[in-house]
Order: structure tokens, then sequence, then C-alpha cells
């Protein structure tokens, strides 16, 4: 299962369909971020394709009569409305309509009735309802899907219900559906899915029985979103923020894509250390077949390095984009003391001491260098892991926060209500060990040093779950799932890019021989911590 080619391969259908000559390609404000993060602009404009708008663009666009015209875009009631009023005033000279999602009848025929100059040429439905951001990772960046009570709004419950089908339809596959039985909300969208599918048989009828939609929901795991990240891809998000593969760093927009970029995808999962030790040993060799000899101690030695010799940058521009990513983080983790707070994080997951800990976070909430954010989620994994202990000192160290912001209070209430004890059917913190956490510095290289975590993310142990066939918390829903050697994990209110790591880290697994699921993580939104306490500060 590879979603990342499904999409360039429908994207590729669409403008090979509409024949040759110069296009347009109209999308609406979702389906431009689809075919984005799928195809570089310099690549479908290879295939002809002359000019990229939007069908929902405030600016009034020219008539250009001898231009074909491509249309993505959902089958939403805005998007039938101003394709309506398109066709009956056209500016182009054809029109080849594709549909993201299931349109309906109704729907096709005000189209077919506004085209009274038969202009429109193709209509079809390419199922592509999601952002594709890697081969196995999936999202529709819907955020704020809660009502009070953390019931899932009806708007957002149709989004997600959509995207899923979508998936579903795109990869061929008419799945078993297990969902999370302490979870009305996945109780709710399971029942709707496979409604779906028993009424829309015959788009499942040459569809794959070999795969398992499993439903899950953030509030089973409320800890993975709280942590402070170790690995590449995870840590950009966490310290800098990641929208739809791209990342904003010294006034530079830097584009993070498996499909063309050779050293972020070797290198997505690794750990920070060893990033900073890959991209000394690319310049090294650069410097031996140069002939140069510099010292490369830190990341400013690298950056330095990039500047002097314009000749490296020309030939591994990519390699120099991570050179400023690296230095930007590396510039966070020492501004923000994260090694000592990331330590407190993880030893409170690991089962640490009470009293310990709870003298750090005094120690650490009190300091200057730490920031709001920070101290807000070291109490908040504080008040999940010793909510039930009779000692425990939530109240007061949420009256400490209040200091810094107006908020805590709220927030802290709301993850317990959301995701505390009474909320969870498992365990989320350690095994008993109450080991601090040590750091693992990395020789060679200043100012980018690694600790090592022992804070797994709950879909782990699912994923262990499923492989046993011991999947008993997680009721069947159509199908049966005997032999199912897929799994698709949909997680309602937002997953992380630590579970797309382990996600990720399966797959490669599978894919040197050593067995397991083939997985696809799927969710309406990527969440750090700053998005995740956002969302449950206005609740």
């Amino acid at each position: 299962m590879d979603i990342l080619v499904s999409c360039r391969q429908m994207i590729k259908e669409m403008i090979n369909l509409s024949g040759t000559q110069m296009k347009i390609f109209l999308m609406d404000k979702e389906t431009t971020s689809i075919i984005s993060c799928s195809y570089a602009q310099s690549e479908i404009m290879q295939k002809e394709v002359y000019l990229f708008d939007r069908l929902d663009s405030k600016v009034a666009r020219d008539s250009i009569g001898h231009l074909k015209c491509i249309v993505f875009v959902r089958p939403t009631a805005e998007n039938i409305a101003l394709l309506v009023s398109e066709l009956k005033r056209p500016r182009y000279n054809q029109y080849y309509i594709y549909f993201s999602n299931v349109v309906n009848k109704f729907d096709l025929k005000s189209l077919a009735e506004a085209d009274e100059n038969e202009v429109v040429r193709e209509v079809h439905e390419f199922f592509m309802d999601g952002i594709a951001l890697r081969k196995d990772l999936n999202t529709i960046n819907l955020t704020r899907i809660y009502e009070q009570g953390f019931s899932l709004k009806q708007t957002a419950a149709e989004r997600i219900k959509q995207s899923i089908i979508a998936l579903l339809l795109q990869l061929k596959k008419n799945p078993a559906i297990r969902y999370q039985a302490s979870s009305s909300n996945c109780s709710k969208l399971a029942d709707e899915v496979s409604q779906v599918i028993r009424r829309e048989n015959t788009l499942f009828e040459t569809a794959q029985s070999d795969v398992v939609l499993l439903i899950l929901e953030r509030s089973q795991d409320v800890v993975t979103p709280l942590l402070n990240q170790w690995t590449y891809e995870a840590m950009i998000h966490e310290l800098i923020g990641i929208t739809n593969n791209r990342v904003n760093v010294e006034n530079q927009s830097m584009v993070l894509s498996e499909l063309y970029d050779d050293f972020f995808t070797e290198n997505i999962i690794s750990n920070f250390g060893e990033i900073g030790q890959n991209i000394k040993t690319l310049i090294s060799e650069f410097q031996e077949q140069s002939k140069i000899n510099k010292n490369l101690e830190s990341i400013s030695d690298m950056k330095k390095f990039v500047e002097d010799y314009p000749q490296f940058k020309k030939i591994s521009g990519t390699v120099t984009k991570h050179v400023a990513l690296v230095g930007e983080l590396s510039k966070i983790v020492q501004q923000n003391n994260l090694l000592e707070i990331s330590e407190v994080e993880q030893s409170i997951v690991a089962d640490g001491d009470h009293s310990r800990c709870l003298e750090r976070i005094r120690n650490l909430v009190s300091n200057s260098r730490t920031t709001n954010l920070d101290a807000v989620r070291l109490v908040l994994l504080y008040a999940l892991k010793f909510e039930t202990n009779p000692n425990n000192e939530i109240s007061s160290l949420i009256g400490s926060l209040r200091l810094r912001d107006s908020t805590a209070s709220r927030v802290a209430a709301n993850i317990l209500k959301y995701g505390g004890q009474s909320k969870r059917s498992a365990d989320l913190f350690g095994g008993g060990s109450t080991i601090e956490i040590t750091r693992k510095f990395m020789k060679g290289l200043k100012g980018v040093e690694n600790i090592y975590t022992q804070h797994e993310p709950y879909i782990k142990k699912v994923v262990e779950q499923f492989i046993r066939g011991k999947m008993d918390n997680y009721p069947l829903m159509g199908n049966d799932s005997s032999r199912q050697d897929n799994l698709i994990i949909y997680m309602v209110g937002g997953a992380t890019y630590e579970e797309a790591a382990y996600v990720r880290s399966m797959n490669k697994k599978r894919q040197q021989g050593f067995g397991g699921p083939s997985i696809i993580l799927s969710s309406n939104c990527m969440l750090n911590t700053k998005s995740f306490i956002d969302d449950l500060s206005v609740m």
C-alpha cells in the first residue's frame, strides 16, 4: 500500500485523459494541497499544464478560449455552485471535471443542465480526498473537531468519514472494520463507514478484502503529543512546524518531500545526533574529493563551509537545506534547555519517582529559560501520570502556571476529561523503572546532542496486538478479519510524527523481509504539542 504512488498515478491519468494541447489546472483549497504534496509544479508543467488557479479565487480569471481546463475539486455544495456558474459562462475551450470523492446524481444533473455550451468532455471520480504526506501517511488538515463533551462535531464526523471512504477506494480495499470500544466517536464512525460501503457496494465490488481498518481516538494516548521529539521529522514539526511538507526557517520556505529529497528520505526517522553526523560525512566526502581540509566540529562550522564553498551548494542543495534546518533545531534545543526538560519528561513517562519528578518540574517551571509551552507540557504530563496519587500537587503546579498562561487550569481539566485514567483502557506509563534517562552525546560534532528516550507510542502496542490476533478490545464490524495482512490506522483527534516514525519503521522491516503488516496511518491532522494544547484550550 503506497498512497503517494497512487496519488501520482491518478494525477497523471487526469492529465492524460485531457489529451494534448495546453491546459489550465483549476483546484480548490484542499485539492491544491493534495496535488502539491504529490507533484512538483515544475513536473506538472512538463505535461503541457500552462496555468494553475483556484476555482474559488476571488480574483476574476481571464477567458482563454484555446486552453483546455482540468478541474479537480471536492464535491462540495460550494464547488458544485461555482462549477455551475463556470459552465454557464465558460472561459475555456473544453472542461475535464474530476471529483476527489463520490458525487451525487443530483449534482451531476445540475452540471449537465448548466453545460448549455457543451464544453464538458469528461466527468470522473478520482478518489483522492486526503493529502499524502508520505507513502504511508495521510491527513486532511482538519482541526477543532470536537464539541463540548468531546463528541465529534457533525461536520467534522462527515468530513472524516468521507476521507476514510476515499482512502479505501483509492487503495481499492474493502476492509474489515475494527474500532476502539471505549470511544463512542469511533463506534459511530465505524458504523457510518460500514453503511457507506454497503450502500456503495458497486464501488467496492472489485476491491480486495485483505485489510483491517482500525479506528482509534487520540484520547487513548494523550501522552505522545505532549513529548519533545528527537527523531528528525518529528523534531522539526515539534520545534518549528511542518505544514503540507513545508517548513519555514531563516525566511526560507523549504520542502521536505521523500519524492525529491534523498537525504531527508534516508533520515526521516534518524535521531538528532545521527543527522548531524550524516551531514558531516557528506561534507567530508566533498572535502576529500575537492582536496579541501577544513575542520568541522559544529553546525556553525558546517554552515560557514557551505557559505565559503558555493560549488558544494551547487552540487548538494538539499544538504545545505538540512544544514540550515539542523542549525535551527540545535539553536532552539540550547536556548530552551530542552535536553534537561526532555530528561524530566522521559522520567515521568518511564514511571519515575513522584517526589523526584515533582521537585524537578517545580524547578523547571520557575526557570526563566523554560518556555510557557514547555512548562505547560511538564505539568500536563505530571497530571496525567500522578492523577490518582493521593499526594499529587496538581493544583499547586497549575497555580504556579497561571502566572505564565491564564488557560492552564482549563487545559489541565480538559486533558483529564478527554484522556485521563478513567478514559483510557491501557496504561501509558512505563513498566516500573525508576532509572533516570541518560544523555547520549554524539562524538565529533558540538551542539548536536541526543538523549535516549524510553517512551513508545501506544499504537505500537496496538500493532503488536494486531500481529498476534489479540484484538478483543477492538470490536469487529463488517468483513471477517482473520487473514488480513494490511492495516490502516485512522486516528481521530490527530496523529503525531512519532507515530508516523513507528509506522515507517515497521514498513521498512517488512520491505527488508522481516514480516509484519503493511501499515498506513491516517488522521484528521498532524499534531505537535502546541496544536494539541491549542485544541484543548478552546473546549
